[in-house]
């Protein structure tokens, strides 16, 4: 009976032992002010950024729909390498010329296109000045590019 009570004694003391070294036994306090200051100013910054960026890419939208995809032009592929159009130099006397040889082309087809292009708003002046600041910048970063270069 001793014993049972020793083993008993000892089962007992390794469960309490065992309870209080778990990991779950100890709870964690949370964030110090200072933390959860600290991170509700990056929340704050990044939903500022957040804001911004979606605005941008609205106004990038508005502008792609009013500057180039207000009237989609439809062209359609016609013609082989071996049956299409013939391109080179003119013809005399209603006869293909001896340098002549058959290509593709893209034809305006509106019904039932395969391809769509999108050309330049022209009629909207705003469109017209952002083409052609935006060709500047582009222009003036190029040259900047190869002088940087040589």
């Amino acid at each position: 009976m001793k014993r049972f009570l020793t083993l008993l004694a000892v089962a007992a003391i390794a469960g309490v032992m065992y309870v209080t070294a778990a990991p779950g036994g100890l709870r964690s306090a949370g964030p110090t002010a200072k933390q959860f200051k600290a991170l509700k100013a990056s929340v704050t910054k990044l939903q500022k950024q957040l804001k911004t960026v979606k605005t941008e890419a609205e106004a990038g939208l508005a502008i792609e729909e009013l500057c180039i995809m207000h009237a989609p032009v439809g062209v359609s592929q016609l013609g082989t390498s071996s049956s299409g159009y013939l391109f080179g130099p003119p013809q005399t006397s209603g006869q293909p010329s001896a340098g002549a040889s058959a290509t593709s082309a893209l034809d305006l087809a509106a019904s039932t296109p395969q391809y769509r292009l999108f050309a330049l708003n022209t009629s909207q002046a705003d469109c017209v000045t952002l083409a052609n600041t935006a060709s500047t910048h582009a222009a003036a970063r190029a040259v900047g590019a190869l002088s940087v270069g040589h």
